[in-house]
C-alpha cells in the first residue's frame, strides 16, 4: 500500500533547486521576462535585449544552482543571519557590565522559609 503523506516536511525540489534557491530562481526568470518588455516597449534593438534577458536569466539561475548544491536547502537562509549579525559589539563605557552585578539576592538565610511579600 502507498503512502499518502509521503513528501509532507521535505522542502520543495525541482531539477536540483532546493527550497528558497527555487523561489529565487522563479523571481529572476519573472524579473527578466519584465526586462524584457520594459526594453522591448522602448523599442530597443530586439538582439540585444534577447542577449541581455538570456544572460541575465541563464547566469542568474546558474548561481542559484551553484548555490544550492553548494550550500544545500537552508544555505540562503543561514547566509541571511549571518550577514544581519554584527561584527562586532562595542561599549564605550562600562555601565551595562556594571548593572549585571545590581541583580537583587534574597534575603532570607538558609533554613528559614521566606515570610511573605513585602514592601
Amino acid at each position: 500500500m502507498l503512502e499518502i503523506n509521503k513528501g509532507i516536511g521535505k522542502p520543495v525540489e525541482l531539477k536540483g533547486l532546493k527550497g528558497n534557491y527555487l523561489y529565487l530562481a522563479v523571481g529572476i526568470v519573472f524579473c527578466s521576462l519584465l526586462l524584457a518588455l520594459i526594453l522591448y516597449g522602448l523599442r530597443a534593438n530586439t538582439y540585444l535585449i534577447t542577449v541581455v534577458v538570456l544572460t541575465i536569466t541563464l547566469g542568474g539561475v546558474w548561481y542559484c544552482m551553484r548555490m544550492s548544491a553548494k550550500h544545500g536547502v537552508w544555505g540562503l537562509t543561514k547566509q541571511e543571519a549571518t550577514h544581519s549579525q554584527p561584527k562586532a559589539i562595542i561599549f564605550s563605557s562600562a555601565k551595562p557590565f556594571a548593572q549585571l552585578r545590581e541583580t537583587k539576592r534574597p534575603s532570607h538565610r538558609k533554613g528559614t522559609a521566606p515570610t511573605g511579600n513585602r514592601k
